[in-house]
């Protein structure tokens, strides 16, 4: 069986069409996977999957998160939020 370890990215945020709709949009595509998904910014860190965290940790364009997400599906996931983060 093949050990599943922890990936990390840092990733640049682009500023989104829809931008009210963003955090809630995010949620729900981390909410998909069963992996542990976090941000990390400026020593402040959010869980991915939680509505209040991520309103509390502010995505704002232009500046760097550190990405890092652990479990089965990581690959998959940091794929899809780097998409995500990444296209407006």
């Amino acid at each position: 069986m093949e050990e599943v370890r922890m990936i990390s990215k840092s990733i640049t945020v682009v500023e989104k069409k829809d931008s009210d709709r963003t955090i809630p949009m995010l949620v729900q595509a981390a909410s998909r996977y069963q992996s542990r998904i976090c941000f990390t910014r400026d020593e402040k860190t959010a869980n991915v999957k939680s509505i209040m965290g991520m309103l509390n940790f502010r995505l704002i364009p232009g500046t760097s998160i550190d990405v890092e997400i652990d479990g089965e599906d990581e690959a998959e996931a940091m794929q899809n939020i780097e998409e995500f983060l990444t296209h407006s």
